[in-house]
């Protein structure tokens, strides 16, 4: 290889001390003169940082061999393989190198101390390293210095098998960001978190503010959150100022409607202590429901409920004049009572009648876990996923299923069975259309779709679910913004697995408008994998559970559903006295 002017070097040695061409004296380099050359400038400054770096190094490896008592005659060296699988290879053969130190041999408290002024990701990336990261990583004591870090204010602790991991990922995860519709800029803007704030478990945003409710009960109230810039975007204040609504809070809902002019209160189901009875000492919790003004966040109205009565969830759906609350009981239930909003704030004093909801009056054996509203429909997610529809406006009716065949003006609060592909987890609920989020983790979309909205590429109405592309997150709109809401619980179990293999090859869930199926055997396959898969089983119990499970996989509607779990459980019940009568023939 040819040598350049450029990669020239010379033996080297120490600087010389010439008179010639200098211009100054390096500091800190008692007469070393500085060359007007440039390459040999360079070259004394790179040597002048590496011994600066030398000196600061040898001085953090003296405080640390002090500190843990490691010191030797040939120097200290940390192994880099893990402290769990054996000593290095050919470390015996490396002489003049000094001995191996094993990581272990540090006191715990000390690799603990260290890894806690890790950035959290780093922390995550370095427990996946080997089993021993992984142990140390996950210690409470490295997650108790990290939380108390990111929240320095935060005290209470809330429930779980780890609470300061669980604590610690909730807060580094938080975050509420927004982006504004129209204009020419598209940014996306992050608001002011809260430091009290223990994770962001809800958000609402109403006309004026935004409400943010926390996982230990915490309901903030951001005000005047939001106003406009010179170029008439939407932007998050800079000043803005938050304060604490409510404590002890579950839940909370505002008028559904997307338009937030028409959030005029907020209905906050909280758990308060009450006094007891005549002649009964002490206080018991019960559950009640508060509403505030969202303009000043003043309480302008209380109703509270017997202590036998708890409720994990509230939803509004109605008119003004006719506002019904749903709320749903720790036992899956429904209950509806009727407000007038117009009349909330005369002070004055009633009795209100709490009645169940048909859904749970002519389904008594149906479980809701879940439940979204509109301003004229209501959604109920069972605990075995299936899923039950109010709809109480006749063109509502038709956009969502295009046709009003099943419509009765008479009874609106018959529940629908949606036909579904497999066992629904979360829902979203707009005017006229609606989205599912399945087991799978696949969205499925139905109703008007003037606008697009449904997401799939056309302007198509859907009358029954169709699957669109998978992408989701937690989101809320309004005419103004679209927020996105972020904050990560470790004690929520993966909520999605993963799909058969039969329904990966085909796609046996045909969409309305698009003809014959794209794998007509796609049906056919999976049914045959689900015989081998019963016949595979020993006993007569397991293959009961495995047709169970098998029918929680098919696409039957939800009434199809129940009904063959229904016959299942009573001929599992009944199979004790097969024995008797004679035998029957093999199918």
């Amino acid at each position: 290889m040819g040598e350049g002017p450029g990669r020239q070097r010379g033996p080297r040695g120490p600087p010389s001390s010439g008179t010639g061409h200098g211009v100054g004296k390096a500091a800190g380099t008692g007469t070393r003169e500085l060359s007007t050359g440039g390459q040999g400038a360079r070259r004394d400054e790179g040597r002048s940082r590496a011994g600066v770096v030398r000196m600061v190094r040898r001085s953090q490896r003296r405080k640390l061999q002090k500190f843990t008592g490691l010191c030797g005659q040939e120097g200290l060296r940390v192994k880099r393989s893990c402290p769990s699988c054996g000593p290095e290879p050919g470390g015996e053969e490396k002489k003049g190198r000094g001995n191996p130190i094993s990581v272990q041999l540090f006191p715990p408290e000390l690799v603990e101390h260290i890894i806690s002024f890790l950035p959290v990701r780093d922390v995550v990336a370095l427990g996946q390293t080997c089993h021993y990261f992984r142990e140390v990583c996950d210690t409470e004591g490295v997650w108790r210095r990290i939380c108390r870090r990111l929240s320095p204010r935060l005290r209470e602790q809330g429930s779980g098998v780890r609470p300061w991991k669980r604590a610690a990922i909730l807060n580094y995860t938080k975050g509420l960001y927004f982006q504004a519709f129209g204009g020419r800029r598209r940014c996306l803007s992050k608001s002011v978190a809260p430091l009290l704030a223990h994770g962001y478990r809800r958000f609402l945003p109403t006309k004026d503010h935004v409400f943010i409710l926390d996982y230990v009960g915490t309901l903030f109230f951001f005000k005047n959150a939001l106003v406009s810039s010179t170029l008439g975007q939407i932007q998050w204040k800079r000043a803005c100022r938050y304060v604490v609504l409510c404590r002890g809070a579950k839940d909370f809902a505002s008028d559904p409607r997307c338009d937030t002019v028409y959030r005029k209160y907020l209905y906050v189901l909280a758990t308060r202590e009450q006094l007891g009875v005549a002649g009964a000492t002490g206080s018991r919790a019960c559950d009640c429901v508060e509403v505030y003004l969202q303009s000043s966040g003043q309480r302008v109205f209380k109703m509270t409920f017997h202590h036998s009565m708890s409720f994990k969830q509230i939803v509004l759906v109605g008119q003004e004049t006719q506002r019904a609350l749903l709320l749903l009981t720790e036992e899956g239930k429904i209950y509806s009572l009727v407000v007038n909003e117009t009349q909330l704030d005369q002070p004055r004093s009633y009795t209100v009648q709490l009645a169940l909801r048909k859904v749970s009056h002519c389904l008594p054996h149906l479980r809701v876990a879940c439940m979204a509203s509109n301003q004229s429909s209501t959604v109920y997610i069972t605990d075995q996923g299936g899923v039950y529809f109010e709809v109480h406006t006749p063109g509502v009716y038709r956009d969502l299923f295009g046709t009003l065949q099943a419509f009765d003006p008479l009874d609106q609060q018959m529940p629908l069975a949606l036909s579904l592909p497999a066992k629904i987890l979360f829902c979203a609920l707009g005017y006229n259309h609606l989205g599912l989020v399945d087991e799978f983790g696949r969205i499925f979309m139905q109703g008007n779709n003037r606008y697009g909205q449904l997401g799939t590429g056309d302007k198509m109405d859907r009358g029954e679910p169709t699957q669109v592309p998978l992408c989701a997150c937690s989101l809320c709109s309004t005419r103004e913004c679209l927020y996105m809401l972020s904050s990560h619980d470790i004690e929520h179990h993966p909520a999605y697995r993963d799909l058969p293999a039969s329904r990966v090859v085909g796609n046996p869930e045909p969409s309305p408008g698009a003809g014959a199926p794209q794998d007509p055997g796609g049906t056919a396959q999976a049914c045959e994998e689900y015989l081998s898969q019963i016949h595979s089983c020993p006993t007569l119990q397991d293959r009961m559970e495995k047709m169970k499970e098998i029918v929680g996989w098919m696409p039957l509607m939800a009434a199809q559903k129940d009904f063959f779990w229904e016959a299942l459980d009573m001929l599992q019940t009944a199979a004790g006295g097969v024995g008797e009568g004679p035998p029957t023939p093999d199918s």
